[in-house]
């Protein structure tokens, strides 16, 4: 039933009774939809944990995947309750990582070959900083390996939650996975991808001593021995690609600060309500 009515929603999004003529663009009624839809998560957030991936996956299918992760960007930037966003980032960027339905999404980011996938990337960036982990796990994607270490350093002015901890430990268990068999082989040239490295310590650093701490420890073990067999020179990866002028990574994240800041306010504000709410018992 679920995939019927996504069908019925794909014809309305791309009809051209709605757009006008024969191109594949999508109506304003599209983004109605997913305005409602998410809406529909805030709500009912059983809805999200237990179809939420599913209804998201047949949509990238149904319609177009880099559409679909644009128009819900857009929407959950203006988003005023911080924790749904928060919640909602993470669950796109699981999705974005682990779903076979978005693989060619993840080939676009991991190479940034076009305008279009640095538009992309811009995009999902001002919303994924919602969420300062799925930021960083953006960041490793789209090999921005230098802005994903100074995320990652920035880490030491905010909160640390049991909650922020399990997201690196995901975060971790990601890396060890297929998606990032590019990354993991960027490690043969540790020169040549010193950004990666100090990106990586530094999660090594955020980790307690645990299962995703020794993980990663491992990895990184082999590190030394691969500096002892390569020359001194030093390359930098992000040189080899060209960054649109555009693409501010200062500006970037300046709004990445921005966002953390609403959310230890928001945070702060809904511990206070609690505690006098306790109070008043």
């Amino acid at each position: 039933v679920v995939t019927l009515d996504l069908t019925v929603v794909k014809m309305l999004a791309t009809s051209q009774a709605y757009t006008g003529n024969s191109s594949n663009k999508l109506t304003p009624y599209f983004r109605q939809f997913l305005v409602k839809l998410l809406q529909f998560f805030h709500s009912n957030r059983r809805l999200l944990e237990a179809r939420g991936s599913f209804i998201i996956r047949q949509l990238c299918v149904l319609i177009d995947a880099h559409h679909v992760y644009i128009t819900i960007a857009e929407i959950l930037l203006e988003e005023s309750n911080f924790e749904f966003a928060s919640l909602m980032v993470q669950s796109l960027n699981m999705i974005l990582f682990t779903a076979k339905e978005l693989l060619e999404l993840r080939i676009e980011l991991q190479n940034l070959a076009t305008t279009e996938s640095w538009e992309l990337f811009l995009s999902l960036y001002h919303c994924w900083c919602h969420n300062s982990v799925a930021t960083v796990a953006l960041c490793l994607l789209s090999q921005n390996y230098g802005h994903a270490a100074q995320l990652i350093e920035y880490f030491g002015n905010i909160e640390i939650t049991s909650g922020f901890l399990q997201e690196v430990d995901k975060l971790i268990q990601l890396l060890e996975s297929p998606i990032f068999t590019f990354l993991r082989l960027q490690l043969l040239d540790p020169h040549g991808h010193s950004d990666l490295v100090r990106s990586l310590y530094g999660l090594l650093m955020l980790l307690p001593q645990s299962t995703a701490f020794t993980t990663l420890q491992h990895r990184l073990s082999c590190i030394p021995t691969l500096l002892a067999t390569q020359p001194t020179a030093k390359r930098s990866c992000d040189a080899k690609r060209l960054v649109p002028s555009s693409v501010k990574f200062d500006s970037l994240f300046e709004h990445f600060k921005v966002m953390q800041s609403k959310h230890y306010e928001a945070n702060k504000a809904k511990t206070t309500e609690i505690l006098i709410t306790v109070q008043h018992f």
